[in-house]
């Protein structure tokens, strides 16, 4: 048996060198087949150690925390939508709040023709057992006795053409505000009337004017050709009843053509 060899200072030394090189160069490895614990979870790594798939532990933590994600963007949505629908059902109850009312002489101005007609037709609605607001200043406010006036005979006639907003309490005159030419200087046809103080010097005043009596006398004519039907563009309506009579009984024509062609089986 020969005898074991004795490696030199020189090679020794040579060898350590290696070892530690080596050593030194293999720091840091376990890391990259580690998940440490204050890692975060937000990228989807795959945990492999050896060619293996991660444990079931890890996967179903980074699965709970998605769930939790998905919920926590859900509930914001929710919410957002929550308050979105409570703007929307705001909007909503301002709307109605706000609705049109032809019969309010504060919205005579947007009428449109059907409605006019309905109006003059119809006549004034007026409201009772109303509470009226006092005027802040003078601490007057309008009273239902407004709606009357007394004759010089002693007799009572009825204002029929006194109209009350409650919207914005003030006083209108019917026919004025509808049948007016041009612009008014009386109030009771323009923007309304809220001079408690002087309203029973002015309504005389008013009543008695040429404009009041000329657009009376017109509201009664109107009302009157409407409830005939003989207004002026009552030929203008029967012909455009005639033409849609007509065209009513070509599309008949029309129908009835198509379903025998295809009851055949014939080509249109």
């Amino acid at each position: 048996m020969l005898p074991k060899k004795h490696l030199s200072g020189c090679e020794k030394r040579n060898n350590k060198k290696r070892v530690d090189k080596l050593i030194k160069s293999q720091e840091g490895a376990m890391d990259m087949f580690v998940l440490r614990p204050g890692a975060a979870t937000n990228s989807e790594q795959l945990y492999i150690t050896n060619g293996e798939e991660k444990p079931d532990d890890t996967k179903n933590a980074i699965e709970e925390n998605h769930v939790d994600k998905n919920n926590a963007a859900e509930n914001d949505a929710d919410q957002h939508t929550e308050n979105f629908s409570d703007h929307e059902n705001l909007g909503n109850a301002d709307e109605q709040g706000s609705s049109f009312d032809i019969y309010d002489p504060r919205t005579w101005n947007i009428l449109d023709n059907k409605s006019r007609d309905i109006l003059i037709e119809k006549g004034p609605i007026r409201e009772y057992n109303l509470v009226f607001p006092e005027d802040e200043i003078s601490g007057r406010h309008f009273s239902y006795d407004y709606y009357t006036r007394k004759l010089r005979n002693g007799e009572f006639s009825d204002r029929r053409w006194l109209v009350y907003s409650k919207h914005v309490n003030k006083v209108y005159c019917f026919c004025c505000k509808l049948f007016k030419s041009g612009k008014s200087k009386s109030l009771l046809a323009s923007e309304g009337l809220k001079d408690w103080r002087h309203l029973s010097e002015k309504l005389k005043l008013h009543e008695n004017s040429v404009e009041h009596i000329t657009n009376m006398n017109t509201w009664n004519e109107v009302r009157l050709r409407l409830s005939k039907k003989e207004t002026i563009d009552k030929d203008m309506q029967q012909e455009i009843a005639r033409e849609k009579e007509r065209w009513r009984l070509v599309l008949i024509r029309i129908v009835a053509a198509v379903k025998f062609l295809a009851k055949h089986s014939l080509a249109f």
